[in-house]
């Protein structure tokens, strides 16, 4: 739920005023049904309940052309607060599942580029002491024998994946530290991905 909220509230975010299609169809279009395992029926969902936590709010109603009218929303001070909140969660929790960490990712440039990698310096730390834990239970288990043999596999699966995760958000960090991508804070014209509309689209 944590990976679709974020994603719903920042798609939100991003048009200023939406409606449930919409935010449907932009996430298809990203291919987060794959990625992030969202099913259509999950974005309406993840809206009703936002709604009901009042973090977004309707915003008019758009006639649609071809069928029932779709209401528009838009975000709330809160749910700006809950956006905020669980984008640093995804990029700073390095036990984050992989789609919930793919969300911060997307929405990342919303923030100023120093608080991205400080976030992230905190995942790497983490990794870093995930990592050192693994070998060490893996050599111990090796000296001792006494676990199967094939065992061994299960432990290299593992360190491999920790050490993985540890090298590509090392990597982000220095991206970031370089200048790579347009990130909230830096000005000079362009708008970050994510950001909203200087003026929230007029209602239909």
């Amino acid at each position: 739920m944590s990976a679709t909220r974020l994603l719903v509230l920042g798609v939100v975010r991003a048009f200023g005023r939406a409606h449930g299609y919409q935010v449907r169809r932009e996430l298809i279009s990203w291919g987060a049904e794959h990625w992030a395992n969202i099913k259509p029926g999950s974005i309406y969902h993840a809206l009703r309940q936002l709604v009901k936590a009042k973090m977004v709010t309707a915003a008019g109603v758009e006639d649609s052309g071809e069928g029932p009218d779709r209401f528009l929303y838009e975000i709330t001070e809160d749910g700006e607060t809950e956006f905020r909140r669980l984008l640093g969660k995804a990029l700073s929790d390095a036990d984050a599942k992989p789609e919930f960490f793919g969300a911060g990712i997307t929405f990342m440039t919303c923030l100023p580029r120093r608080t991205v990698i400080t976030y992230l310096q905190h995942r790497l730390s983490r990794l870093e002491g995930t990592n050192e834990l693994l070998r060490r239970l893996r050599a111990n288990d090796v000296a001792e024998d006494q676990k199967p043999e094939h065992v061994w596999e299960l432990f290299e699966w593992w360190v491999v994946e920790a050490q993985a995760s540890t090298d590509f958000t090392r990597g982000m960090i220095e991206r970031l530290e370089q200048g790579a991508y347009t990130m909230a804070d830096d000005g000079g014209g362009a708008a970050p991905f994510g950001a909203p509309p200087a003026v929230p689209p007029a209602v239909g």
